[in-house]
């Protein structure tokens, strides 16, 4: 039976690419004996099979009789010893069989016996070794080739087929026939095993670690509403009155470059209000339907509804519930007229409608042009207009699927992330309601993007595409290529004249068009110009400068300019180091240089899921036929334990150091004005990497912002999370709204690789059209299905952990997704938190992400809280402790991917940096531009040049992530007790090479433990001329129950004097001196920059925050604000034993 069944697992394994996800080797349930046969093919560089035994104990134990056997055909030659089968655990004793240099071996504990020919590749051979306890015998082909008498070795209840142990040789090959009886074979019955030779081409193999699993369960989220008992409660009437806003004047037409109109005014009305079709409702005159309201255009139907004063802001204490989930279940009609400008006098008109959610039906002047289907694709019409007004009306409809949100409290819980809505993806999916968002009431239904009136000729041109290509490694020479749609509208061909230009290139073509679609492309070959020496590049944030060009194309057509567009580019080449498989497979660890190969015509890497294999240490994919032997594709030595990527830009790797944005905003307000300071507090704190995640910030501003502040961006598609959440239903629309956006967004430089699906590898065929379109529109990036695992570590954790988790085993290799509770500050919180829901912490702040349950429970941090600090007493005091566990926690996160570059790591992505709404789940800013102790934490590890101690040995860390070496450096750490007492100081001169961690010896922290629980550790790290480039300062511990020390400190007022605001370009910068003039060291002092009304001025950017000062020192911080800004500053002060204060700028 146990055979019967197991190779019927096996064959619906083979057939359905059915594999286990988890890394390592492949493991189920125990197996019972006779364990076997396995007919199983094991890749060199991949998994093996492990199995624990049920009712194995005599076999098991020493003196016992036993067989080992198989039938064995290496793939090739291996070197070394690799094992075919096992009894007992690596840790231990074992009984293997197994080739060492080609010839069979056969260990039994510390006996070992080795005999006959070489076992030749491609070729199957029969080994066996028996023992009857007593004596134990090796076998080749029938034959015994060796024996001696040996008792045989107690060994654990364990069995390994072809075991995989990281940086240890593995056997590649088939094996058929393997197994293990608890009985000693004599020759004879061994010699006709091997004269009874299977027919090979018969037996079904299972191809072990080969084949990525499909999806085989999915939640549908809530399907009726959650009990009332568990929905959110307020103490004091946590809700506010709605707020009507002034209603923008602009013109109907504003105009945005030559030819291009942006359109206003329009109005929005409920389709249940209003009667008829969008025939009527174009019309001139005054439309049908009893409440037309000023429309938010660029907005959201929600956003409309907020501005106008229907609803209460959602996004203040529990107002979100007093908005009613219909509007997400209903249609809405928008409406706006105007006219033809004269300029546009004479020429063909497009109205282009940048995203609309979720589909749409657009008319004007009762002419009805057709619709647009998913929040991601544009929608382009053609339009005949007429003398005088113009009106255009759009029907949106939201998504099917809308689903029913789950509320959070602390009864309820977190509840599920998403559920029904993601069956409509290309959406807004986390609309429904995540662990970091609430359900949006109109799930972003609405015009979310701008509406455009272009005016052209016959001859249009669509998106331009701009490749750019170094020869790596030199970065003196750009070749540029650039690639021009155009479209003949006519029915006849048409002679033009194309033409680009960028910084002082000039090219231009002139053909003949058939009518319909013509790509022209220009090239260095035929366009020396566009070789372009000595280029300014394109760098992440902290390697150089992001520097852009802008491109303009147009058309002539008879002597006239048909049509023009501009973009933006960015001269770089992004390459990856991955380990990927071989046909052979070999595990081979390769830069894969994806331009060079879309040059060439030649597709790289192979995503399907079939061509993902794990290995011992994760998932990776595979190289093509055709990449096997591309010169895109070079071998290269890298020390990271994981297969994971590195990404490198112009060749140089990049310590990717940033996080996720969940959504830019939850109610889809992406002005670039709203947009901008998170950009800037992002590269302020050396973030160089954004995940965009689930592709919720697909929009223009996003990327601008992106390339203008050197963020790199992985960018997903809109799938979410493998056997959770459920799929996309209709991949046409998926793979159009999917093309349509890698054409509109390509060109920007700070877009690195383009993900399939949040955790997890699309269905094949999302996965292998979004490759497909990838390569075809894109080419020059790497598109991989999985945001996770697949070359890539696993995601999380997400609770609190103790930092020296990030140094040892959390979040290693490139980690895309990992975070820890973050509370905002209290001034951020009091701005949407009434005071009797604060305290003690309630379901206002479960709702606003203070999770009480789920990834991100809040438990571990509150237990570490308690025993570190002591039970708050109040809100305050609860604030002010947890900033002392953001400032630490966050900085270990970071300084621990850094303390291990390249070693270890090569990139750490917190879950997340963005938050969508006022949420206390794992960002490192408020939403409303405030900064909490977790930005500073994140910003001081994250410094280009940094000093820091790793844990757990205290080792002195010197780190310098740009691209030049930094000599002369002196390193000084200096030790106290908590009352200033110094109890070691050391001071090293150190030559901190470029991309790289520097190491230092340790500083002795254990050993002054013994007489010092707590104490306080100083860092600086000063340049030859013995200015400060860096200084650290850590509270550390002999265990956790030590920190309550921190409470008995004494207070330590400091001085704190600011300077008059001067001008400074956009901003007003203030300085703010703080000084320590007691004898008591500050620890986590605060600023924070206030109007005269003590309101805070955001947003505000400080060059450092919650500092610590020791007896005698003195601080200079810099604060920005808009100069925008007429309020006259002051600066309030708090701290852990800081005194609080209030002094004005002057």
């Amino acid at each position: 039976m146990a055979t019967r069944m197991w190779k019927a697992v096996a064959a619906a394994t083979l057939l359905a690419g059915v594999a286990t996800i988890a890394t390592g080797q492949e493991r189920t349930g125990p197996l019972a004996l006779p364990a076997g046969p396995f007919n199983v093919s094991i890749l060199a560089g991949g998994i093996g099979v492990e199995r624990d035994l049920t009712g194995a104990d005599a076999l098991a134990s020493a003196g016992s009789p036993y067989t080992l056997s198989t039938w064995v055909r290496p793939a090739a030659r291996q070197d070394g010893e690799v094992v075919l089968l096992t009894l007992g655990t690596g840790e231990g004793a074992c009984r293997c069989l197994a080739l060492h240099g080609g010839r069979a071996v056969v260990r039994d504990g510390d006996i070992r016996l080795t005999g006959g020919a070489v076992v030749l590749p491609g070729r199957w051979t029969h080994l066996a070794a028996s023992s009857d306890g007593r004596t134990l015998t090796l076998f080749v082909d029938g034959r015994p080739v060796a024996s001696r008498a040996a008792s045989s070795s107690a060994v654990a209840t364990h069995l390994s087929v072809a075991p995989a142990k990281a940086g240890a040789a593995h056997f590649g090959g088939d094996l058929v026939d393997a197994r293990v009886s608890a009985a000693s074979t004599s020759d004879r019955e061994i010699a006709i095993r091997a004269k009874a030779r299977p027919d090979f081409d018969l037996v079904q193999m299972w191809r072990v670690g080969v084949g990525w699993p499909f999806q085989k369960q999915a939640n549908i989220g809530l399907t009726r509403q959650q009990d009332a008992w568990t929905l959110p409660q307020t103490r004091d009437g946590a809700y506010s009155a709605p707020v009507a806003k002034p209603v923008p004047k602009q013109p109907a037409l504003a105009p945005i470059g030559p030819d291009r109109w942006q359109i206003n005014g329009w109005e929005l009305a409920s389709a249940t209000d209003v009667p008829g079709d969008g025939a009527a409702l174009s019309r001139t005159g005054k439309p049908a339907g009893k409440v037309w309201r000023a429309a938010t255009v660029p907005g959201t139907v929600l956003t409309t509804l907020v501005d106008r004063g229907v609803y209460p802001d959602p996004y203040y204490g529990l107002n979100n519930l007093k908005i009613p989930e219909s509007l997400s279940r209903q249609d809405w009609w928008y409406r706006t007229r105007f006219t033809v400008p004269a300029d546009a006098a004479g020429k063909k008109l497009t109205l282009v409608f940048g995203g609309i959610n979720y589909a749409s039906e657009v008319w004007i002047n009762g002419i009805r042009l057709g619709g647009t289907r998913g929040a991601f694709i544009r929608g382009q019409f053609d339009i005949q207009p007429q003398a005088g007004e113009n009106i255009v009306v759009v029907r949106v409809s939201p998504p099917p699927h809308p689903g029913i949100p789950h509320e959070q409290s602390v009864a309820g819980g977190v509840g599920e992330n998403g559920g029904q809505l993601a069956i409509d993806g290309p959406t807004f999916v986390a609309t429904e309601g995540w662990d970091w968002i609430p359900g949006i009431r109109d799930r972003n239904t609405g015009i979310w993007r701008p509406v455009e009136l272009q005016a052209h000729g016959s001859v249009r041109i669509g998106d331009p595409h701009v490749v750019t290509d170094l020869p790596l490694p030199r970065t003196d020479r750009a070749d540029i290529y650039v690639t021009v749609p155009i479209k003949n509208d006519t029915s006849a061909p048409r002679q033009v004249t194309v033409r680009a230009g960028f910084d002082a290139v000039r090219v231009e073509r002139t053909l003949t068009v058939a009518p319909g679609e013509t790509a022209v492309r220009f090239t260095p070959a035929e366009y020396r110009q566009l070789a372009v020496a000595n280029p300014k590049l394109w760098w992440p944030n902290g390697y150089g400068d992001p520097a852009m060009h802008d491109l303009s194309v147009e058309v002539v057509d008879a002597g006239t300019v048909s049509d023009r567009k501009q973009t933006r580019f960015g001269i770089r080449e992004v390459s990856y180091d991955l380990s990927l498989f071989d046909r052979a497979g070999a595990l081979r660890r390769v830069n894969v240089q994806t331009t060079n190969g879309a040059l060439s015509g030649t597709k790289l890497i192979d995503v399907r899921h079939e061509a993902i294999k794990e290995t011992p240490t994760g998932w990776v994919e595979s190289l093509t036929t055709a990449g096997e032997s591309s010169p895109a594709v070079t071998q290269i030595a890298d020390t990271l334990p994981e297969p994971h990527l590195a990404i490198r830009v112009n060749g140089v790797r990049i310590a990717a150091r940033g996080g996720n944005w969940g959504m830019d905003d939850a109610m889809k307000r992406v002005s670039r004005e709203r947009l901008a300071p998170y950009f800037r507090l992002q590269k302020e704190a050396h973030m160089n990497i954004i995940r965009n995640w689930m592709g919720n910030n697909d929009e223009d501003e996003f990327y601008d912002l992106a390339d203008e502040n050197g963020i790199m961006v992985l960018n997903d598609f809109w799938q979410s999370t493998q056997n959770f959440q459920v799929e996309p239903d209709d991949p046409s629309l998926f793979l159009a709204n999917a093309r349509d956006t890698i054409a509109r967004y390509r060109n920007h430089p700070s877009i690195i690789l383009w993900f399939g699906r949040n955790e997890g590898v699309p269905y094949p065929t999302l996965n292998e059209g979004l490759d497909k379109a990838v390569f075809e529109l894109d080419g020059t990036r790497w598109f991989t299905g999985s945001s996770n695992t697949v070359n890539l570590q696993g995601s999380g954790p997400y609770n609190y952990r103790p930092p020296v988790g990030y140094f040892t085993n959390l979040a290693t290799g490139f980690s895309v997704e990992t975070g820890t509770p973050s509370l905002s500050t209290l001034e951020s919180i009091k701005s949407y938190v009434p005071d009797a829901d604060r305290w003690p912490l309630g379901d206002v702040l479960a709702y606003h992400d203070w999770h009480f349950s789920g990834n991100g429970d809040t438990k571990t941090f509150l237990a570490a809280l308690d025993t570190m600090f002591g039970v708050a007493t109040s809100f305050e005091d609860f604030e002010r402790k947890a900033q002392m566990m953001n400032l630490e926690t966050h900085k270990a996160m970071f300084e621990g991917f850094l303390g291990h570059l390249w070693t270890k790591n090569s990139g750490r992505l917190l879950w997340m940096t963005q938050p969508a709404w006022p949420s206390n789940a794992w960002q490192i800013y408020s939403w409303d531009y405030d900064t909490h102790a977790a930005y500073y934490g994140s910003k001081k590890a994250a410094e280009p040049v940094h000093v820091q101690l790793n844990q757990p040995g205290n080792e002195l860390i010197v780190l310098n992530t740009t691209r030049e070496d930094r000599h002369g450096l002196t390193a000084t750490a200096r030790v106290t007790t908590l009352d200033g007492r110094e109890l070691f100081t050391r001071t090293d001169r150190v030559d901190a090479l470029a991309n790289r961690a520097t190491p230092l010896a340790a500083v002795p922290l254990d050993g002054l433990f013994a007489a010092n629980p707590m104490v306080l550790v100083r860092l600086t790290l000063n340049d030859a001329a013995g200015a400060p480039v860096s200084e650290n300062f850590y509270w550390r511990g002999r265990d956790t129950a030590a920190y309550r020390a921190l409470n008995d400190m004494g207070q330590a007022p400091l001085t704190l004097t600011a300077a008059a605001p001067v001008g400074d370009g956009q901003d007003r910068r203030v300085t703010v001196t703080l000084a320590n003039a007691s004898q008591t060291p500050a620890l986590a002092a605060k600023l924070t920059l206030v109007d005269a009304k003590g309101q805070r001025i955001l947003p505000a950017f400080y060059s450092d925050n919650y500092v610590s000062l020791m007896p005698g020192e003195k601080r200079s911080i810099e604060v920005r604000y808009p100069a925008s800004i007429a309020a006259v500053p002051s600066f309030t002060l708090r701290g852990w034993n800081v005194p609080e204060q209030r002094v004005s700028a002057r």
